[in-house]
């Protein structure tokens, strides 16, 4: 098993990765600013928010699943201040987190974790990490601010050891476009269809990031010789109920609300509803 040998480095870079169709494709405006603004208080938000809260929980609980039962190496790729960490590593893993904002960079040295953490500093998309390294790459909604989403599960399926497992989180393009719609935002519903893209809006910055549906992420997973993929929704009911409802109903009684979520995300069909779409495939040859 080979791993980054310091706990802490700067990553080298593997130059600009190339985009999709140059002539037709904007570059994306950074996350870096919004997320060093949330960073002070990033993990509070989902303990205070019932929906945020639920969607964690149903993702962990899917992740869980794909966990070897033995100690293994996990790349968490947009780790953030450590939310996820700190559960991977209290299960005995080792953790290779690659975050790229700075003041989420210091909320996660502020943790002191032990050497059973690596952190690389720097682009996912550029840096340098070890092929074969992991038995499962994880990126929990980080994936949809990467320049080129495809070559991106391409390099995580690079990143994994033949038999490892790749997980991607993302929003849902079709959510989105329902929450609009039943807001009366019509026009920008269509906009967001139109072009595949958002933009989150949080504390005076703004981000760009791929709005995708559950065919188009299982094609990028197809494409890097993933199998046995599979597409989940997290939080359907907050399409069907809108966001009010979803929340009162959390509130009201969160196991019997978790409980139809956990059905809900058997289905497939029921993928592109979720707020989340929550992918998965297994390396098996070389990508």
């Amino acid at each position: 098993m080979s791993i980054p040998a310091a706990r802490v480095r700067k990553a080298k870079c593997l130059g600009n990765p190339p985009n999709l169709l140059e002539s037709e494709t904007e570059s994306m405006r950074s996350s870096i600013p919004l997320y060093d603004r949330l960073a002070s208080d990033y993990e509070d938000a989902f303990h205070d928010s019932p929906c945020k809260r639920v969607y964690d929980l149903l993702a962990w609980e899917h992740v869980c699943s794909l966990l070897p039962r033995h100690p293994a190496v996990i790349i968490d790729a947009g780790c953030g201040t450590g939310r996820w960490v700190d559960r991977l590593l209290r299960l005995g893993h080792h953790v290779v987190g690659i975050e790229q904002a700075p003041e989420m960079i210091k909320a996660l040295e502020r943790k002191r974790y032990t050497s059973q953490f690596t952190l690389v500093q720097g682009n996912m998309e550029q840096v340098a990490t070890g092929t074969e390294l992991a038995d499962v790459v994880l990126a929990i909604g980080s994936l949809q601010y990467t320049e080129d989403p495809a070559r991106m599960v391409r390099r995580f399926a690079s990143w994994t050891k033949p038999g490892g497992t790749v997980c991607v989180v993302v929003d849902s393009c079709v959510a989105l476009v329902l929450e609009l719609i039943g807001s009366g935002k019509c026009e920008e519903a269509l906009e967001r269809l139109r072009t595949a893209k958002g933009v989150w809006k949080q504390r005076g910055q703004e981000a760009d990031l791929h709005l995708l549906d559950r065919k188009t992420l299982e094609s990028y997973f197809s494409e890097a010789d993933l199998t046995d993929i599979v597409g989940k929704g997290l939080l359907v009911t907050a399409s069907a109920w809108g966001l009010q409802k979803c929340r009162e109903a959390i509130i009201t009684d969160e196991t019997t609300l978790g409980a139809l979520e956990r059905q809900l995300s058997q289905y497939a069909v029921m993928a592109d509803a979720g707020k989340q779409i929550l992918v998965t495939g297994r390396r098996v040859s070389p990508p």
